[in-house]
């Protein structure tokens, strides 16, 4: 039995992070969308299955992006999860972009059309 394809949304802004859930459920009907709001809940998420695609706010309080992105890349040694920063912060996304913590960075707000390519060709669709 195979295990179903999974994308894994954290934000703090709950509207945010339930709409990008709809936008990606309209568009990967067959992978399962999981939407949480702090980085703790997401790692526990995470550990119960592992994510093809994590989309991550940089700026959250308790356990920034950039943080979970760690603990995802840690969690999942040579089969981490496409991991893809989002976040308003220009400056924030740049850094990110320099230290290796994520594949992908994308400024707020996100190009829907780019973000759901990038998905799509991470789950071969």
């Amino acid at each position: 039995m195979t295990t179903p394809t999974m994308i894994l949304i954290v934000d703090d802004h709950v509207d945010s992070a339930d709409v990008l859930g709809l936008v990606m459920k309209m568009n990967f009907p067959d992978t399962a969308v999981l939407v949480n709001y702090a980085g703790p809940q997401a790692i526990d998420s995470a550990t119960r299955q592992r994510p093809d695609v994590a989309l991550l706010d940089m700026e959250m309080p308790e356990m920034d992006g950039e943080a979970l992105a760690q603990r995802l890349r840690s969690l999942y040694p040579g089969a981490a999860p496409l991991l893809i920063a989002l976040s308003g912060n220009l400056e924030r996304l740049e850094q990110a972009m320099g230290n290796g913590s994520f594949d992908r960075c994308m400024s707020k707000p996100v190009d829907l059309y780019a973000l759901t390519r990038m998905v799509q060709q991470r789950l071969g669709g």
